[in-house]
């Protein structure tokens, strides 16, 4: 039986974008390993009735401490040296580095996988640039292994990182998101209300763009255009670009959001919304909100970052605004508010795009056949 080992910063993201398709390829005959910082132990007991081996190591995804980053590059190296996996799937930055740097030492098949290049490659400050910089090094090391393969969500990402890089293009592939199955969030007509109701569920960090949607909102209302924000999410510690929970409850207060907290339902707070929204400025994946909505059939608004349109196409299946321009995401959230009939065929068209390119069968399917061409190179 080959080993298939999956290394990433958190449990709770495993937990929420890979889990499927960790089940599909142990169904397909892979011992699963995973990896990771497990600080649920609901989740951690969760993945050991799949069957799954579990292995805990101190990584911290938001630290930029170089004695804390060592810790976990050598817990990381003993950990991959015991279960000697076949096939090594790192997945967000720390993890890519450590395992991409340790399989190019040992020419072991390695899948670097990116779900969004993140601030790292977004961000202007010093600190950011230096990071940049060490990382690209890093990456042109990790591919001079040639039993290496580059995993974008989006083509914007790939073409970026290949710039900076100099990847061959044989060394990438695009698998377009985490998938979602249409069965599960299936679609649903939307409700006409007095109000109309917006979506926002996210990690509570400023970059997500709720700062921005406040903004929107604030200048729809001086239009005499008004709608309820829905605010659905997790907090976020020690995160410079975190959103306190002082502000949430102050928003919540002037009426601005209503504050729903963490939901263990989201397929539920899509049915009962018009609109789902995310303004998100930083370069990440295909996010699983937009998916889980298009799904459902909801029309979706987002800024043209990351892999946001690359399931989102402008004017058919949702809309796509300018990054960092809260005026023109109010125009354009103000469009969809005051024409439900064009929204109901936006539904229509982001549902039929699911089931076309990004159903969770064939992501899985792709996914399978990367570990297969990755372990027979």
């Amino acid at each position: 039986m080959k080993k298939l080992c999956y290394f990433i910063n958190s449990d709770w993201y495993f937990d929420l974008h890979w889990i499927d398709r960790a089940m599909a390829a142990r169904d397909e005959g892979y011992e699963i390993h995973i990896i990771s910082h497990f600080v649920d132990d609901n989740v951690l007991n969760k993945f050991k009735t799949f069957g799954f081996k579990c292995h805990n190591i101190p990584l911290e995804a938001q630290s930029f401490n170089v004695l804390t980053f060592l810790r976990a590059f050598l817990a990381s190296r003993k950990t991959i040296k015991k279960i000697n996996p076949d096939i090594l799937h790192c997945i967000t930055i720390k993890p890519c580095l450590i395992g991409g740097v340790l399989s190019r030492y040992d020419e072991r098949p390695v899948i670097v996988s990116f779900v969004g290049l993140g601030r790292i490659f977004s961000g202007g400050t010093c600190i950011l640039k230096l990071l940049r910089n060490i990382t690209v090094m890093a990456y042109k090391y990790i591919a001079n292994n040639k039993r290496s393969i580059f995993m974008f969500e989006h083509n914007k990402d790939r073409e970026k990182l290949v710039g900076f890089v100099g990847i061959n293009y044989h060394q990438t592939i695009v698998i377009d998101g985490a998938g979602i199955n249409p069965e599960i969030y299936k679609y649903s007509l939307e409700q006409e209300r007095e109000t109309p109701v917006v979506l926002f569920a996210s990690r509570m960090l400023w970059s997500k763009g709720l700062g921005d949607l406040i903004k929107a909102k604030k200048i729809l209302k001086s239009r005499n255009i008004d709608f309820t924000l829905n605010v659905a999410g997790i907090l976020v510690e020690n995160d410079k670009d975190s959103i306190s929970l002082t502000d949430i409850q102050l928003w919540h207060s002037e009426g601005l959001i209503n504050w729903l907290g963490k939901s263990s339902d989201v397929y539920d707070l899509i049915q009962k919304s018009n609109i789902v929204a995310l303004p998100s400025s930083y370069s990440e994946g295909v996010p699983r909100i937009l998916l889980e909505a298009s799904s459902v059939g909801r029309a979706c608004i987002a800024y043209d970052v990351g892999g946001c349109d690359s399931l989102i196409i402008d004017n058919d299946n949702g809309i796509i605004v300018k990054s960092n321009t809260p005026e023109e995401l109010a125009d354009k959230l103000g469009f969809l508010l005051t024409n439900p009939k064009i929204r109901v065929e936006m539904g229509i068209k982001g549902r039929q795009r699911v089931q076309e390119k990004f159903s969770s069968r064939m992501i899985i399917s792709k996914t399978l056949k990367a570990y297969h061409d990755v372990v027979h190179w």
